[in-house]
């Protein structure tokens, strides 16, 4: 019989079906993925060394799309922001996917480098070593859940006007055209940065 004349499977072929698989039920076994891929599991052992290689290439391609260039070269504040939207928009294209990379560990070089650039990006601003790993940390709870929010279509309420007016009004009109998940997002974003410049400046 005659070899085909692409390969069947290769690395990108894994990781596009690990991201099908997990942003429709937030996890992924390598039986899952085989039977997605319609292969053998050993056959995906040509490509990858297991499930933790397919976590580090998923969360890699992901992070590719998260523009944070502007330290070193922009006040960190503004690095920041620019980070956070970016951030916020990648991992909002895999919602079903966020509470699997929200519990793994990040281990794959290309998103270590681009955190060593945060925190190196942290500390030249001003903050002691101490303080970056949980500025980091928080930053990205921030905006994990954001995305996850932003995922769902922001409308998360539904208040019985007679038992709930003052939520009622503050969710307003259902047919406004005004997204709260963004309004929400850029609150707690600029809350965060006023807190992180008046730690810096209280000093």
């Amino acid at each position: 019989m005659a070899r085909p004349r692409t390969a069947l499977l290769d690395v990108d072929r894994i990781v596009d079906a690990a991201l099908h698989i997990a942003d429709a039920t937030g996890d992924f076994t390598v039986a899952q993925l085989a039977s997605k891929l319609a292969v053998h599991p050993s056959s995906l052992y040509h490509h990858v060394s297991g499930r933790d290689e397919v976590i580090d290439r998923m969360r890699a391609r992901i992070g590719r799309k998260i523009d944070n260039s502007g330290f070193g070269t922009v006040p960190w504040d503004e690095a920041m922001q620019t980070l956070a939207w970016s951030y916020r928009s990648a991992f909002a294209r895999h919602p079903g996917s966020i509470r699997l990379f929200a519990t793994s560990r990040i281990r794959d070089r290309e998103s270590l480098s681009e955190y060593e650039r945060i925190a190196d990006g942290l500390h030249a601003a001003g903050f002691e070593w101490p303080e970056v790993l949980p500025i980091i940390i928080a930053f990205d709870n921030f905006i994990l859940g954001s995305a996850l929010d932003l995922g769902s279509g922001g409308n998360l309420y539904t208040p019985d006007p007679q038992l709930h007016p003052a939520l009622t009004a503050a969710v307003g009109d259902p047919e406004d055209s005004t997204n709260p998940v963004d309004a929400a997002f850029e609150l707690g974003l600029s809350a965060f940065l006023v807190g992180l410049r008046h730690r810096l400046a209280s000093r």
